[in-house]
């Protein structure tokens, strides 16, 4: 090593004026294990040299834990290969370089690289990989197969640079019956790698009766500022504030994307009148404001009456019926989920599919014009109430846009639980103005209702497609 170095800096005193500026090194990271660093080769380079430290700073031009000298091109390039090392998003790599080109000595200093993807090494050939259809905030990325987005819920708080939490209350289009706080940890725990959510009376968090007093969000309020989602002023109407609190958080503006295959593992919960948000939303409301006319997909949607189970997945194209159900598969059974499972969604340009524990169940395709959202016709020939806008995009309108990442925990409301055949003893109305106020009636004295109604989330990623 010294020796290696001795000449390093041999070279170093001869290049005396940089005439030549050493190419940007490439950083190629495999999501299995191994990672790749790389130069584009040129006439006159006779060796290159890479010198790093995993997540810990160099000391000037010390060897490094990683230290290699490569004397020969490859390909076209200069490479150095580590196949051991399994590198996490987030981890940084600190390194320099450096190249002897026409005999003379060059390096790159302080040189940072931050892992944000990966590439799927079993399927993609690092430098020769297919260019995805994906595009993430806006670009496109390199590689299909590259590991885009990954939250193990390692950490015991969520990471601010992925997650955005809620804090507001539940609103339009579905009114659920609970409160979004971001500051509840026996609501939202994350502990073992995995994240939990299981709501809390907010009373217990709240104090007595704080259903039925004023209640002010706050400043830091995630919802629309100056209307019901950040005020409630109890008697201006005939309902109470929301009974129950609840988690609920998202990627939005940080990490967002127009497909992708998305994995998740989780277990969803087994109560009634409940139901988990594993949801994409999209990032701009291009087609409509209301009732999820710019659409919504959802990955992972359960329900459990007590007897039986529903798994549904698919893409909402507004709130109200005939159109909410309209593209939603299901499957149903006499047993409930009670373990955790493999949700997987498969987004391309041409179908979106929808699988569990690699069964798929659910497959929307659009084979022409007469199949886009935009033209389907219901009773009699009615169509989506915001069609004009979708004849402004694509066949596949609204969701021929970028999206977000939603996880949460939802429960009641309007429009969720409008299956009167399927569910039993629903004890509120829709139309009923005191609708949470019955709600709490009938499940306050309930402690038991929420035995088996955790939510616990194992992980979430997505891949370029």
């Amino acid at each position: 090593m010294f020796k290696i170095l001795s000449v390093l800096f041999l070279h170093y005193l001869l290049a005396s004026g940089q005439a030549y500026d050493v190419p940007k090194a490439k950083i190629e990271v495999n999501c299995s294990k191994g990672f790749q660093v790389s130069i584009p080769h040129a006439d006159g380079i006779t060796l290159f040299a890479f010198h790093a430290k995993l997540n810990e700073e160099m000391d000037g031009l010390e060897g490094g834990t990683w230290s290699r000298d490569i004397v020969k091109p490859k390909n076209g390039s200069w490479t150095f290969t580590d196949r051991i090392t399994k590198l996490k998003l987030g981890d940084t790599l600190y390194y320099w370089t450096y190249v002897i080109y026409q005999g003379l000595g060059y390096r790159e200093d302080d040189g940072v690289y931050v892992v944000n993807r990966c590439i799927n090494s079993n399927t993609t050939v690092p430098g020769r990989c297919e260019a995805p259809f994906t595009k993430v905030n806006g670009s496109s990325v390199t590689c299909r197969n590259e590991l885009l987005f990954e939250e193990n819920f390692d950490d015991q708080v969520l990471d601010s640079n992925k997650w955005k939490l809620e804090e507001r209350r539940a609103n339009q289009p579905d009114y659920e019956f609970c409160l979004y706080k971001n500051d509840e940890s026996e609501v939202l725990r994350l502990h073992d790698g995995m994240a939990t959510i299981k709501p809390k009376k907010t009373d217990s968090i709240l104090g007595a009766n704080s259903i039925r007093k004023n209640f002010d969000v706050g400043p830091n309020c995630t919802g629309e500022l100056g209307s019901v989602e950040c005020h409630y002023e109890y008697g201006r109407s005939p309902d109470i504030l929301e009974p129950y609190i609840s988690a609920q958080f998202s990627t939005k503006k940080k990490f967002t994307f127009q497909y992708g295959r998305v994995e998740i593992r989780a277990k969803l919960p087994n109560a009634k009148w409940v139901f988990p948000q594993i949801w994409l939303e999209p990032t701009s409301f291009r087609y409509g404001h209301k009732d999820y006319q710019s659409g919504q997909i959802r990955l992972a949607d359960n329900r459990f009456n007590g007897h039986k189970y529903r798994l549904q997945a698919g893409v909402i194209l507004n709130a109200k019926e005939p159109w909410r159900s309209l593209k939603m598969c299901k499957i149903e059974g006499n047993q409930s989920i009670d373990d955790f499972h493999l949700y997987v969604l498969m987004w391309t340009p041409n179908y979106m599919a929808f699988s569990k524990d690699g069964d798929e169940y659910c497959r929307i395709e659009i084979q022409d014009d007469d199949q886009a959202f935009q033209n389907l016709r219901v009773n009699n020939g009615k169509r989506l109430p915001n069609r004009e806008l979708l004849t402004m995009g694509t066949k596949w309108a609204p969701f021929d846009q970028e999206f977000y990442i939603t996880l949460g925990y939802g429960i009641g409301g309007n429009n969720d639980f409008n299956d009167n055949t399927w569910y039993e003893g629903r004890p509120w109305t829709e139309s009923d103005p005191r609708a949470k106020n019955v709600f709490w009636n009938y499940m306050r004295d309930r402690d038991e209702w929420l035995n088996n109604g955790e939510l616990k989330i194992d992980f979430i990623r997505v891949y370029a497609i």
